[in-house]
């Protein structure tokens, strides 16, 4: 088969949606499909797309913001394709799908969030765009069945078009393994509990709840390592030093590849991800795999993943007080404890979270829908 997928952040850059186009890109490749990859260019970025078994397509904005980007050239771009694959949401390039033929199926991995003036004009484009989209899809997959419960348009899919296909994880490169805490500048982190975040910090990912947590706890030895850039990373040093808690914050900066980010799964003591939204929480589920215990917000995608108590454990959601006393919970578990919790984890996604059975599915839904 010859499929595009479109998806608005592709790596170098961090994001849920990029990653899980990219393994699915990867699979599909492998099994000998002709696979392109249309996804937005960021100005001043180096790409070095020749690494990749498939074709990536970086396109120029006439009008860029954010994750977001018009980019009319789709329109001719996708001529010759037998399936389109879209990555939802992808404001500007999801569109110019409704004018075109080819039968194309779509990942809901989210709803946007949005605040300011962009909430504004997602107002109105959502009285229309999203609905047409969903409609016109021959297949629509969703990563977590009671996540979708949730969505803003999930009554735009038809019952019969749904198909849950969970997220994948790339288990031999997220696994228990030695790390040098000096290949990562993280040398004077040596016998520190480390608590690690890895996400773009927009803000329903919340990462000045976990700030604030780190402030109630006031544990010398407790420090907190972020992974991630872009999206006002200065406001949130700006909140850790009003906190009087720079010191035991390391900003790290996006990181340099994947293999970089299970460096740091490795690193930790525990993973935390304070979110108030997610669809799937594929950040948790990598964590896991590394078998890391994690901690996260009690809403339906991170619940989902966390079993509470058993490989980390749940706090309320929006609560600094909560999130903190469960990382204190965590930090006075034995060694040997926090390493049963880390095994539960991983055991759960080689169980759950398999990218083979996640192709199989994929490939399953393309050939139902091409020879309709």
């Amino acid at each position: 088969m010859k499929i595009a997928h479109i998806v608005s952040t592709f790596p170098p850059h961090l994001g849920g949606m990029g990653s899980v186009c990219w393994n699915e890109a990867d699979l599909l490749s492998d099994r000998g499909h002709d696979v392109t990859v249309f996804t937005l260019e960021y100005p001043d970025t180096r790409y070095d797309d020749a690494i990749y078994p498939f074709s990536v397509v970086r396109l120029k904005a006439i009008f860029k913001y954010g994750d977001a980007g018009i980019v009319p050239q789709m329109l001719w771009r996708l001529n010759g394709f037998d399936i389109v694959h879209l990555h939802y949401p992808f404001y500007g390039g999801a569109e110019w799908l409704c004018f075109k033929k080819i039968p194309f199926v779509v990942t809901y991995h989210m709803d946007a969030q949005t605040t300011g003036m962009k909430s504004v004009f997602q107002k109105i484009y959502d009285l229309f765009w999203p609905g047409f989209i969903f409609s016109r899809a021959k297949k629509v997959i969703v990563v977590d069945s009671e996540y979708f419960k949730t969505v803003r348009f999930g009554k735009n899919v038809k019952p019969e078009n749904l198909v849950e296909i969970f997220n994948g994880v790339d288990t031999k490169l997220y696994k228990p393994m030695s790390a040098d805490l000096a290949d990562l500048d993280l040398q004077d982190l040596d016998r520190k509990k480390i608590v690690l975040f890895v996400s773009n910090p927009i803000q329903l990912k919340r990462l000045d709840l976990l700030l604030q947590a780190m402030k109630i706890i006031n544990d010398k030895d407790a420090m907190l390592v972020v992974v991630g850039g872009r999206y006002g990373l200065e406001k949130y040093k700006k909140i850790a030093k009003d906190l009087g808690i720079e010191s035991r914050v390391k900003f790290m900066g996006a990181s340099a590849n994947s293999q970089q980010v299970a460096d740091y799964y490795n690193i930790a003591t525990c993973f935390v991800l304070p979110s108030d939204y997610e669809s799937f929480a594929l950040v948790v589920a990598e964590a896991m795999s590394s078998a890391l215990p994690v901690i996260g917000s009690d809403i339906p995608a991170i619940r989902n993943r966390i079993d509470d108590g058993v490989n980390g454990f749940l706090f309320k959601k929006g609560s600094a007080e909560d999130l903190a006393e469960k990382l204190g919970h965590l930090f006075s578990l034995s060694p040997e404890e926090r390493k049963k919790m880390g095994e539960n984890g991983r055991k759960k996604v080689i169980e759950n979270y398999s990218w083979t059975s996640h192709a199989d599915k994929l490939e399953a839904v393309y050939k139902d829908v091409i020879k309709k």
